[in-house]
C-alpha cells in the first residue's frame, strides 16, 4: 500500500513528514546501520535479510550472491540488499517496513524500532 506523504522543501532538501514515503536510498545512515545490525544476524534460526529478499521476490541465485558478503571483511548482505532495493528498484522505506511487519518476514520489532528512531530524529532536529 502506497501512502501519500506530505513533504516540504527546506534549503533545497525534501523534508518528509512521514517515513513511509521516504525513498529507501535517503534513509539516514544511523537508521540504515540499525537495520543492518538487526537483519544480518539470525533471528529464530533465520536471517532477516534473506526473508526480506524473498518477500521482494529476489531469485535464489541473487540471495546466494548476497550471502557471499559474509566472506568480505566488512561485508553485509543486508547493506547490499538495501542498496539494491533503494538505488536500483527505487523502493520506499514504507515498502520495507510493510514487509518487515508482514507475516512472512515477521519482524515487527525491527519496523517499530525504525519508526521510533525516525520520530526521535525528527524531534531532535525540530528542537535544535
Amino acid at each position: 500500500m502506497i501512502k501519500f506523504v506530505l513533504c516540504q522543501k527546506v534549503n533545497n532538501h525534501l523534508i518528509y513528514s512521514n517515513i513511509a514515503g521516504l525513498p529507501l536510498c535517503e534513509l539516514p545512515p544511523a537508521l540504515e546501520n540499525e537495520l543492518i545490525m538487526r537483519l544480518d544476524v539470525r533471528h529464530k534460526g533465520e536471517y532477516g535479510w534473506k526473508k526480506l529478499g524473498n518477500a521482494f521476490k529476489f531469485e535464489e541465485y541473487k540471495l546466494e550472491y548476497l550471502e557471499t558478503a559474509y566472506q568480505r571483511p566488512v561485508g553485509s548482505p543486508t547493506k547490499d540488499l538495501l542498496d539494491i532495493l533503494g538505488k536500483i528498484q527505487c523502493r520506499t522505506v514504507g515498502e520495507v517496513l510493510n514487509e518487515l511487519k508482514g507475516s512472512y518476514v515477521n519482524r515487527p520489532d525491527v519496523a517499530q524500532f525504525v519508526c521510533q528512531k525516525w520520530q526521535e530524529t525528527k524531534y531532535d532536529k525540530n528542537t535544535k
